[in-house]
């Protein structure tokens, strides 16, 4: 499968989970909601691409995503909301899921591996939907991962596959074996809310040093 190909599924689970809450997604906001799963596919038993994300000007970025998002709105399975060109040629567009995309993953969630993806894409929605959406931007750009590469530049690989590279999972389960050695034990899901939890607390650093 193709590196375009092995992102349909994820562009279709961000946009059916952004579709439980009402939203769209816009062309960045796809890349940063799929940049999380992706920091926390492992965790779940579960792989993200080889040829995946990079250190970007807007932050990680997959050109296989918008790939995926220009053949899937070809084939109906998304809709674009609203598109827009900026004064400097820059397109803008919010997609969201089509009718045709909501029954794709309806079929399909009986699959072990889709529905283990799907699960994690809700739990990061549900994470997302209490910070706000729009919060997405400030999210990812607090993640220790990201954080830690963009230093050397654009371009970049951000491998989130491996320990020895991803640094904010790495954290994670560190901790959680940290926790185990008191005799305790944390599900992924909570696993995951501290995560969330962490980047809050990098957001309301630079907040603070930005005041200073």
């Amino acid at each position: 499968m193709s590196e375009t190909g092995k992102r349909y599924r994820d562009v279709i689970l961000a946009l059916a989970s952004a579709h439980k809450y009402g939203e769209g997604l816009g062309r960045l906001q796809m890349q940063k909601f799929i940049y999380l799963a992706d920091s926390l596919s492992i965790l779940c038993d579960l792989l993200s691409p080889e040829i995946g994300f990079q250190t970007y000007k807007h932050g990680p970025y997959d050109p296989a995503i918008q790939n995926a998002i220009d053949v899937l709105m070809f084939r109906g399975v998304i809709n674009i909301i609203r598109s827009a060109i900026k004064p400097d040629g820059t397109l803008t567009a919010l997609y969201e899921i089509s009718d045709s995309g909501l029954t794709i993953v309806k079929k399909m969630k009986n699959e072990p591996s889709f529905f283990r993806r799907a699960a994690l894409y809700n739990t990061i929605g549900t994470h997302v939907a209490k910070r706000g959406w729009g919060k997405l931007k400030d999210l990812v750009y607090s993640d220790a991962t990201y954080v830690g590469r963009k230093v050397d530049g654009w371009g970049v690989p951000l491998n989130t596959n491996s320990l020895l590279s991803n640094d904010s999972l790495r954290i994670l389960l560190e901790f959680n074996n940290l926790v185990r050695n008191k005799d305790l034990k944390f599900s992924k899901e909570n696993i995951i809310s501290i995560f969330f939890r962490i980047l809050d607390n990098y957001l309301l650093i630079a907040k603070g040093e930005s005041e200073n």
